[in-house]
């Protein structure tokens, strides 16, 4: 069995956001919210990417760190 390592997984919602909303309504864990800002709980996000498969302007990264 190889250590492959532990990450840390955060998603970063960039400047090149329109605020068009369509990552919150693609999100199917509900991880994604916005009220005056966007709110990422990353208790209920699956990582599963669907939120930047969306997005009309690549706004959203999913960056993996290694810990």
């Amino acid at each position: 069995m190889s250590d492959i390592g532990r990450f840390l997984l955060t998603v970063q919602i960039t400047n090149e956001c329109e605020y068009c909303l369509t990552c919150i309504q693609a999100c199917p864990s509900g991880a994604l919210t916005y009220d005056k800002c966007f709110e990422h709980d990353s208790d209920k996000c699956w990582y599963c990417e669907s939120c930047m498969n969306v997005c009309p302007n690549n706004a959203i990264k999913i960056n993996k760190d290694v810990i």
